[in-house]
Formats: C-alpha cells, structure tokens, sequence
C-alpha cells in the first residue's frame, strides 16, 4: 500500500484517543504502540481514519509482511480504536468489527543455553552485561528492565530488592540474586529517577534494551532475542524446582499455562517411562522378525 502524510484531523482524532486510552491507565509502552499503529494505519489508507471503511480495512490488513503475532497486535490496536470511535459517537458504526484477528501457532520455549549465556556476559560492556543478567537470573522483560528507578531497589535485612510495574500494569517485588547485586549496585547513584537513559538522553525505551541486546548475539552467531533470556529463566527455575506453580510465581505469569509456554522440560521421568515400556514389550523379542 502507498503511504500519504497525515491529515491534520488524522492528528486530532489520534491525540484525542491517546489522552482517553491514557486516562484509562495503559502503559506508556502501550500507549506509544498504539500511537504508533495508528500513525502508519493512517498512512496507509487511502481515506482518513474516521472514514474507513471494512473494506479498507480488509485491504490493510491483508498488506502486512509482518509475522502473525504482529499482525494480530497491529489488528487488535486498530479493533481498539475503532470500538472507541463508536463509543465516543464519532462514527455510527464500527468498520473494523468483522476483522479477523489471527491465531498464534502454540510456541515452544526457546532458552538461551547456558554456554551461550556465559559467552554474552563475558563479551557484553555496560549497561548491557547487567540487562544481560536482570533477563536471565530473574525474568524481567525488556520494558520492565528500562523502566528501573533508582527508588524502586531497596534493602531490607541485608537482601537488596527490585520493586517495579509488570506486565498488565501489576506491581511486583522481587529479591535481587547475590550474584547479580555487585552488577546492579555499580549503576545506582544518589538521584532519584530512572536508572539508565537512552544514549540521546532521553528516556530508555524497551525496544533499545532488546535491540542491543540482538546486536551482541547476532555479532556472535546467535538467532535469540533478549526476551530468550526470560526462557532460560523459566526454564531452569522449573529445572531447579520442579514446581511449576512455583516458577508461575517466580515469572509472574496470571496463569500456569502462560509459564509452560516458557519452560523447555526435558521431562524425564517421561523418557523414563517410555524405556521402561519399550524395555518390558520388546525383551526376549531381539531378533525377531
């Protein structure tokens, strides 16, 4: 699809939105996105936002070269503001209702191993090597690693510990590894505010977290994300526990079928079993036809 500059009512109308989807309590990472969807929907299509029809809509949407987990996050931003639209009583009727939203291919649990793991720390410089760490040994998302204040690390009783918003604008607070402390404590001072900026100034972003993080990896051979390193941390806290009610907690996850997707188990109890079955239909049979 051909790209046009925005109209000044394109403007108005997203401003309008964001200020409402603001006051609502959505991130400021969501908020960002959706700004964002908006800006290049509006681009994109070949009448304003507020005049679009389905069939505009369908012709978008059917022009996305992006994987279908992003399409259906790029889907469910425009289903949002359209809804909006019709509740504001800027528009009659809801254009993007019958737009499909994908569905994702259940994933598997991609872990960084531990070789690799060892390998990024050793070559990684600051800040990186401690986003490195923060991922692997206690989970945190790329957002939640971006926003860390300087108020939000605490001691209490000799233990150092992070407090933060997650995912879903939950608080949690978390117990900062011994091992991870020294990392962390050399990039805290005395002022309050965010704890690392962008190298522009400004406020770190999510997205340079994971883009430096992709840098180093692909530099050494590596196809994982810094989001692979919140699998490792799924993945070997079950490993260590056994418990995934535990490493749900650990994860912060509303539900344990939402930690499963994040643990690669080798399972072998399971591989046990199916020896122990092969071994007791198959003796005395070696050899036979």
């Amino acid at each position: 699809m051909t790209t046009k500059t925005l109209s000044d009512n394109d403007k108005r109308v997203i401003r309008i939105h964001a200020d409402w989807a603001r006051r609502t309590g959505v991130t400021a990472a969501t908020l960002h996105h959706r700004r964002e969807n908006l800006r290049r929907l509006a681009e994109q299509l070949p009448v304003e936002l507020l005049d679009a029809t389905a069939e505009h809509l369908d012709t978008w949407q059917a022009s996305l070269t992006v994987s279908l987990s992003s399409v259906r996050t790029y889907t469910a931003h425009v289903k949002s503001f359209y809804r909006w639209a019709v509740e504001a009583g800027h528009l009659d009727g809801d254009p993007s209702a019958r737009l499909p939203s994908p569905k994702i291919p259940p994933r598997t649990a991609r872990p960084v191993s531990e070789s690799d793991l060892a390998l990024l720390l050793k070559v990684a410089q600051e800040p990186l090597r401690t986003w490195l760490l923060l991922a692997g040994y206690m989970g945190l998302r790329s957002a939640e690693i971006a926003q860390i204040r300087r108020e939000d690390i605490t001691e209490h009783d000799g233990r150092m510990y992070l407090a933060g918003i997650g995912k879903g604008q939950k608080p949690y607070t978390m117990a900062v590894p011994a091992q991870v402390v020294p990392y962390l404590a050399a990039h805290l001072g005395t002022a309050r505010g965010q704890l690392w900026r962008a190298p522009q100034g400004g406020p770190l972003r999510a997205t340079h977290c994971t883009g430096e993080a992709g840098k180093l990896m692909r530099s050494l051979g590596m196809s994982y994300t810094l989001h692979c390193l919140r699998h490792r941390f799924g993945t070997a806290m079950y490993a260590q526990t056994r418990d995934l009610l535990v490493t749900q907690e650990a994860m912060r996850h509303a539900s344990p079928q939402n930690t499963r997707l994040y643990v690669l188990t080798s399972r072998p109890e399971t591989t046990a079993a199916i020896d122990r079955l092969a071994s007791a239909s198959l003796r005395g049979r070696k050899g036979a036809a």
